[in-house]
């Protein structure tokens, strides 16, 4: 067996581990189950790959993020290390081709997703395998507790059940200890070490500042900034608008969201890391696995889900060890408008049945009847027509779905994007040219505001109805506005649909537990809490001290730098 600090030096060049580093590697090769926290940007990823490369044998690594997978295995086959990713677009002859690859010892390091990894006839595929470790990425995504729950992570648990020697990596950056409890009981981990370095970051200043214009107050940031900055916004229509403000007044200015095509958002983020571009306006999309070192600032112009949201994105900051800033602006408006929102995130029972009795007449299924059978869904016009608050009868339907009465395909959340790119002198010459098309682009236009601005969700069905034609209608003509250069039109993989997994329940007796929905309920109310408390400044003295004891920390000492212990001073 090589010695870790030999592989370190040979691939990585380095001559010292960071802080906790060889404890965690130390702790794999001995075979034991690990669950490790470490700050944003403390080197998980090295916990992992050394302890595969000391040792012959394949590492299988989950993760949620097909972008970060590929920037991994990009990164380690830099270091002449083989590792190969199995997701995105790849056909099957080439999936094929690449476990039969796999199984002649050609790759070191495996990337699957953990939908990956729950089909049989891959667990199978494993078991043929001489696999030294499996890594779990994001390891908070488990834990019903967590921020970021995702159903498809319960079912690591069977790892345990096929690979019972094989040591679990379970890996986050944050966790509430309650969460920490959950994590090692859901992958059922054994004589595990629960492994965490210190969330104190020393030189990185945490702000907030309730403002009365965020803007101006942006724009004199930046003013006293040089470095990489970020700034992160909650959608993807905020990022547009404020990338598009700040381009205006002659700032570089690279904007990225999940909206965007693949390439874009792959260029936006060679450029900004090339230092060709300062300063990236994001959605939460930006930044998992990107390590940074020159990064100054972290803005966040509106506030963030959770703490953990808002430490790890805050974290981006500073990773060179040198002075940062981590700021959030809200103004009184912001506060009111996120109130709203986290209290709908838990309809209350009686709605969540509502909306599925709703959704049962809105596909004209009777009681009793429906098992496994799919239905067009449209989730735009299933709001218009029952006059529902979208976002109630977002989270009730997928609570819905979590609970197993139906199963939504993919795009059922995610519509249809369109920017009017053409200029307004180019659209009234096209018109006077192209009678019916201009038609379609004037509704367009006049039914979602700022269209021209950044790019917008659009609903085909509710465009169909408004100009009295079909879908398909609509479709053909949004693809000839592409075609013609006035419009940017990114289509929906294909028809929402939703699928009854049994015959339909009455609503009144549909079977829900309620036990688990409370505890959920209770436990997101908390980290609510907590972050208007981090907020408001209620019983804080320091930002750093507070961060850090939300996540376990004992005896945490006051940073000096952030803007409550800088107020104490004199």
């Amino acid at each position: 067996m090589k010695l870790p600090q030999q592989i370190l030096e040979t691939y990585w060049g380095y001559t010292e581990f960071r802080p906790k580093q060889l404890e965690i590697i130390e702790s794999v090769l001995s075979g034991k189950d690990v669950l490790t926290l470490l700050p944003t940007g403390a080197g998980k990823s090295l916990c992992y790959q050394l302890p595969v490369l000391c040792k012959s044998g394949i590492g299988i690594i989950i993760s949620p993020l097909i972008a970060l997978m590929q920037d991994q295995v990009k990164d380690l086959s830099a270091r002449n290390i083989t590792a190969i990713s199995l997701g995105g677009n790849m056909s099957f002859e080439e999936q094929t081709n690449i476990l039969k690859d796999i199984q002649l010892g050609k790759y070191q390091f495996i990337y699957c997703s953990p939908e990956k990894l729950a089909q049989k006839n891959f667990q199978d595929f494993l078991q043929t395998l001489r696999i030294q470790l499996f890594a779990i990425d994001e390891a908070h995504c488990i834990s019903q507790w967590g921020y970021d729950f995702r159903p498809s992570y319960r079912k690591l648990d069977i790892l345990k059940k096929l690979f019972p020697t094989i040591p679990v990596l379970a890996m986050t950056a944050s966790a509430i200890p309650m969460v920490q409890a959950d994590i090692v009981k859901q992958l059922s981990l054994k004589n595990v070490e629960i492994i965490t370095d210190s969330f104190l970051r020393p030189r990185l200043a945490y702000l907030v500042q309730k403002v009365p214009v965020k803007l101006h107050s942006v724009r004199s940031l930046l003013s006293q900034i040089t470095g990489s900055v970020i700034i992160y916004c909650n959608t993807r229509n905020n990022v547009s608008q404020l990338a598009s403000l700040l381009k205006s007044y002659g700032y570089s200015i690279g904007e990225y969201h999940a909206g965007m095509t693949i390439a874009s958002r792959q260029a936006i983020q060679n450029s900004w890391m090339q230092d060709l571009t300062q300063i990236v306006v994001c959605t939460s999309a930006f930044g998992m696995g990107i390590n940074k070192p020159n990064v100054r600032l972290v803005i966040h112009y509106e506030i963030p889900g959770s703490i953990e949201q808002y430490y790890q994105e805050a974290g981006r900051a500073g990773r060179d060890g040198l002075s940062a800033k981590a700021i959030l602006l809200f103004q009184q408006n912001d506060w009111d408008y996120w109130e709203s929102v986290q209290a709908k995130k838990y309809p209350p029972i009686e709605t969540i049945k509502k909306v599925y009795q709703d959704l049962a007449d809105y596909v004209q299924l009777p009681v009793g009847m429906g098992e496994k059978q799919q239905f067009l869904f449209d989730f735009e016009t299933f709001c218009a027509s029952f006059k529902w608050d979208k976002i109630i009868a977002r989270n009730a339907l997928q609570w819905i779905a979590q609970e197993g009465h139906v199963q939504f395909s993919d795009s059922n959340f995610k519509p249809s994007l369109v920017q009017v790119i053409e200029s307004r002198e180019g659209i009234e010459l096209f018109e006077k040219n192209n009678a019916i098309l201009g038609i379609v682009l004037q509704t367009i236009l006049r039914t979602y505001g700022g269209i021209i601005d950044g790019p917008q969700f659009i609903n085909e069905s509710v465009l169909a109805q408004l100009l009295n034609r079909d879908f398909s209608f609509v479709q053909t003509q949004l693809h000839l506005l592409k075609e013609y250069g006035l419009i940017s039109y990114e289509q929906k993989e294909h028809q929402p649909v939703v699928q009854f997994q049994w015959n339909r329940a009455s609503a009144a007796f549909m079977k829900l537990d309620f036990d688990n929905y409370q505890l959920r309920k209770k436990a997101f109310l908390d980290r609510i809490q907590h972050l208007s408390t981090y907020l408001k400044n209620t019983s804080i003295q320091c930002r750093s001290v507070y961060l850090a004891q939300y996540f376990g920390e004992k005896h945490p000492s006051p940073c000096g730098i952030c803007d409550l212990c800088t107020s104490t001073k004199d």
